[in-house]
């Protein structure tokens, strides 16, 4: 194991100070992965073995790998990472460090060793429930240079008494029309269903050219939809209307860990979009109503926060980007592109899905 890119098949030794280490065996390794699998995680002990299985369980006729960035957790995180590589040698990379250097900096030194020609994601407390991801989504993307990331459907799972429930029966894009889903989807990249981080698959080009830009870098508290924005500025949506991934929603994430919270992520938003409008300024096709989800998202959770120092900021937000009609014009649109996610979708899956309609698990 050695500092920075290189790889090692010497024994695993603690990082020190702000040094990052990269546990891997240079003589196992395989040589040219065609896909670079990236897992940033941190506390997630009590996932992360189902989410490395997802992974290493992959059939494909083609190498590929996944590196993981532990980012110094305080439970059994890291020894489940080190164990895994030890039992995949040939497949499994992990980076860490003895600080904590938060989600953006794991996400970006992971990217660094990505060495596949195509990227994909799935973070420490997600799975991937399909043996097929990987290989039905290159073979999407690979012959199609006008299509930059494929995507594909998804289910929730929630806290139960007694562990996890699974939706198997409530795949997410059942209720969503295939016009949100693929082609041309930068009007509506916002769209919180779709292009999920633990179901996407683009090229690590894309990748390198979006890290380039100036939305890559900030310290947003999100990632995925900056991501969208970018990718679907540029290039069509490829679809596969497969189930192939489990998104949990942990009560420790953005979103979920109290009222608070939830309002700095929608400030965050806020600020995404006002760089987001500065950089795609020659885009007469940017969403005004994404602001229009997040300010009026702002006001009424200020307002359930009781917050009133918030709620007069989303107010304040809202006169300044919006007049009466224009308010108005982009809540109906919004109304209209929700309304039409009320009603089942009719699926016709060129693969027959395990976990699409009919609730039942691929294989």
């Amino acid at each position: 194991m050695t500092d920075g890119d290189t790889a090692s098949s010497t024994l695993p030794r603690n990082p020190i100070g702000d040094e990052t280490v990269e546990t891997s065996d240079a003589t196992r390794l395989v040589e040219r992965p065609l896909v670079s699998v990236l897992m940033i995680t941190y506390n997630h002990a009590e996932y992360l073995a189902e989410a490395i299985e997802g992974i290493v369980s992959q059939q494909c006729d083609f190498p590929f790998e996944l590196v993981i960035g532990e980012d110094a957790s305080t439970d059994e995180t890291r020894k489940i990472a080190l164990d895994y590589q030890r039992r995949y040698p040939g497949t499994i990379r992990v980076i860490h460090s003895a600080a904590n250097v938060g989600m953006n900096a794991n996400g970006a030194r992971v990217f660094s060793r990505a060495r596949g020609e195509y990227v994909a994601y799935c973070e420490g407390d997600d799975y991937w429930c399909s043996p097929h991801k990987l290989s039905r989504q290159v073979a999407l993307i690979r012959d199609r240079a006008d299509v930059g990331i494929v995507h594909t459907d998804w289910v929730r799972a929630r806290r139960a008494v007694g562990g996890w429930k699974v939706g198997w029966n409530k795949s997410v894009h059942s209720h969503v029309p295939h016009t949100l889903l693929e082609g041309e989807l930068f009007r509506t990249f916002h769209y919180p269903r779709i292009l999920r981080t633990c179901t996407i698959l683009l090229r690590r080009s894309t990748l390198e050219e979006f890290a380039r830009s100036e939305l890559a870098g900030k310290p947003y508290k999100f990632g995925d939809a900056v991501l969208a924005a970018y990718t679907a500025s540029r290039w069509k949506v490829a679809y596969l209307p497969e189930v192939t991934a489990v998104y949990r929603e942990s009560p420790n994430s953005a979103l979920r860990s109290g009222k608070q919270a939830r309002l700095d992520f929608l400030k965050s938003s806020l600020e995404f979009d006002t760089d987001a409008r500065r950089f795609f300024a020659d885009r007469a096709d940017y969403p005004q109503a994404y602001r229009w989800e997040v300010a009026v998202g702002l006001l009424l959770w200020s307002i359930s926060a009781r917050n009133a120092a918030t709620a007069k900021f989303a107010l304040a937000d809202i006169h300044a980007h919006f007049g009466a009609i224009s308010f108005l014009a982009e809540g109906w649109r919004t109304l209209i592109m929700r309304r039409r996610t009320l009603r089942r979708q009719q699926r016709d899956s060129a693969f027959a899905p395990g976990t699409v309609a009919n609730g039942t698990r691929s294989g």
